[in-house]
């Protein structure tokens, strides 16, 4: 499956960033890459909540068996 992300922003000015299809970390790195190009228009973020996916939503937006999402999460 292909990397996805969705971000939706409220009325208040409130960002929500979903990442799909990205293993282990790298969603952080990704959310880290969108706050300084945001930084760069002079948009100032932070992160108020961060909600991590089950392991089972992870594997099947990754399209992994069990073994396979095992190996991806924890490798370094």
């Amino acid at each position: 499956m292909s990397q996805k992300i969705e971000i939706a922003v409220d009325p208040e000015g409130k960002m929500k960033m979903e990442f799909i299809g990205f293993a282990g970390e790298d969603c952080f790195d990704e959310a880290e890459r969108i706050q300084k190009a945001l930084a760069g228009f002079g948009i100032r973020t932070s992160v108020v909540e961060t909600l991590r996916k089950p392991g089972g939503q992870i594997e099947a937006e990754l399209g992994l068996d069990e073994k396979d999402a095992t190996r991806v999460t924890t490798e370094k």
